[in-house]
């Protein structure tokens, strides 16, 4: 890799300054050569983490049901989801927050001696709930097996306005690179330049599934809701900058060669 012989005060020293990998932790040097430039420079990777309190929940809820005919299963199947629609109602859940209108019936076979008998029909129709008030999590789900809807499918956490963490995770990753930037130049008696390159790396941000966790030792002390572990959300980000380095203060280079 070629590089500047620069004149300092009287001395003649190699000017190639990089936060390789193995320094700032990361793989910044990932970038093409095509996006590092020529003359003196730093790559940085900054990176960031958010933690958020869940305020919201998703519950994904099923019934399926088993009937002679499909006709009856799905009447089944819609009686049980019109008993627990009108228990969401009576909790104060708001209809744009409910989603019920997925349905599916399909033939139940019985398997004898390597022959498919049809032994009936089956209807399955799902229940998603999102649920802006975590302490009705737990009655809403028990509101949902009392109404006949057999399976929970899921339930994750989340937050009602993720954009607002994105943002915030990645001005601190933003900052987080100026500030090794700025470290690095400082170390090396150098200023740091404008921006010559940025990547960015799209944040991750993922639901976290609600696990219900229980001793039995503790089971007298710790009331149904309360089992229900409410882990924070990471709100994670990275981007990877360029800096065109400059000389120090005072410090008035001149080029002696080039090396490789």
């Amino acid at each position: 890799m070629s590089g500047q012989w620069l004149q300092y005060g009287g001395k003649t020293v190699k000017f190639k300054v990089m936060a390789l990998a193995a320094l700032v932790g990361l793989s910044a040097m990932s970038a093409k050569a095509g996006e590092l430039p020529e003359g003196p420079h730093i790559v940085t990777s900054g990176t960031a983490s958010v933690d958020a309190v869940p305020d919201i929940a998703t519950l994904a809820i099923e019934v399926n049901v088993a009937a002679k005919d499909a006709a009856t299963a799905k009447k089944q199947a819609d009686e049980r989801v019109a008993q627990y629609l009108s228990f969401l109602e009576q909790n104060q859940i708001a209809k744009k927050d409910i989603s019920a209108a997925n349905l599916r019936t399909q033939p139940d076979y019985d398997y004898q001696n390597g022959k498919s008998i049809l032994k009936g029909y089956r209807a399955v129709r799902t229940v998603e709930v999102t649920l802006r008030q975590l302490d009705k999590l737990n009655s809403l789900l028990d509101g949902a097996l009392k109404a006949g809807l057999n399976e929970i499918r899921s339930v994750s956490l989340g937050v009602a306005q993720p954009d607002a963490y994105k943002d915030k995770a990645r001005k601190a990753a933003i900052d987080n690179a100026i500030h090794q930037a700025q470290a690095l130049a400082a170390g090396f008696n150098s200023k740091l330049g404008p921006v010559y390159s940025v990547r960015y790396h799209v944040s991750n941000y993922q639901p976290s599934p609600v696990v219900r966790m229980m001793k039995a030792a503790e089971a007298a002390s710790v009331s149904a809701q309360e089992t229900y572990e409410q882990p924070t959300i990471q709100f994670d980000d990275q981007v990877d900058v360029v800096f065109q380095l400059e000389p120090g203060t005072g410090q008035t280079p001149t080029t002696a060669s080039s090396a490789q």
